[in-house]
């Protein structure tokens, strides 16, 4: 141990001088996840309330050099393989069986599938994965669900369920109004809904959704209902839902008001949610306090 923030709590976008790319240990992801960030200027298609990224400080580039992202990606992923990651700090408090390359993760300070240059990043990626022989290692989308139908945004998701790929999508609230509260973004809801029913019935989607204590209050068993109603029903459609992974805030945001649900308060969502959708698996990940791992 160094006395810095454990690994696996320490989720910051960064990496020495790196633009693009960064590694982290993730507790979804149980293992080394190297992120991709395809917007490093920080712009976002969504306010959400929990969001840690300080846009108050302006973002480090504009554009996107693909042959600079496989480049800082390509030494990423030499350090990680050959062990060397772990002996930089918080890394080298890496318990033995998360050092281990779970994914390659498109989740950076913004919406990924924003970028015009998503496919193409997408598809070297995959292509650098092939050439080193990690077909085991996972390619994520991480989403806000807001573009999955957009043609450009389809043709990197044919590539990306092509070579072993997952999609982590967004989904918060059960409500137009709770999800303007939160996420504070003018698209809306419906197209969110949508785009989330439709891609998860051509591929299988995995459900991303914090929950959280905003100005004092939780959601309410109502709003968690209407969230239920909503997967029903897209399970009703046909639609492929792998998995829910509910969470709650793990990180200091520039909110103050973001604050995690208590252990006890998500446990008891999501029993409500486990009643309503007995087929789909479910994982919870505490906030900071709770979280032991």
């Amino acid at each position: 141990m160094t006395g810095l923030i454990p690994a696996h709590l320490d989720h910051r976008r960064s990496w020495e001088e790196f633009i693009y790319c960064y590694p982290v240990v993730s507790r979804r992801s149980k293992g080394v996840s190297l992120g991709v960030n395809l917007n490093p200027d920080k712009v976002c298609n969504f306010d959400c309330v929990y969001c840690e990224v300080d846009r108050t400080k302006p973002g480090r580039r504009r554009d996107i050099d693909l042959d600079l992202l496989e480049s800082e990606l390509s030494d990423l992923l030499d350090l990680t393989l050959d062990g060397s990651l772990f002996t930089f700090p918080p890394f080298d408090s890496t318990r033995l069986e998360q050092r281990r390359l779970n994914d390659i993760a498109f989740s950076g300070d913004g919406e990924p599938t924003t970028a015009k240059e998503f496919p193409e990043a997408v598809e070297r990626v995959a292509h650098l994965k092939w050439q080193r022989g990690l077909e085991d290692v996972k390619l994520v989308l991480i989403t806000d669900s807001s573009r999955l139908q957009a043609r450009e945004v389809v043709q990197g998701l044919d590539t990306l369920m092509a070579n072993n790929g997952e999609i982590w999508a967004k989904l918060d609230a059960g409500t137009e109004a709770y999800y303007k509260e939160i996420n504070r973004t003018s698209i809306p809801f419906d197209r969110i809904v949508e785009n989330i029913e439709i891609t998860a019935r051509l591929r299988p989607l995995t459900i991303q959704s914090l929950f959280l204590s905003w100005k004092g209050q939780g959601p309410s068993k109502a709003e968690v209902a209407a969230y239920c109603d909503i997967l029903r029903l897209i399970q009703g459609m046909g639609g492929q839902l792998q998995g829910l992974q509910l969470y709650t805030v793990a990180r200091p945001t520039p909110e103050p008001e973001a604050r995690p649900l208590r252990a006890a308060e998500l446990d008891a969502l999501a029993d409500q949610v486990r009643e309503s959708l007995p087929t789909v698996p479910i994982e919870v990940f505490y906030g900071p306090e709770e979280n032991s791992w």
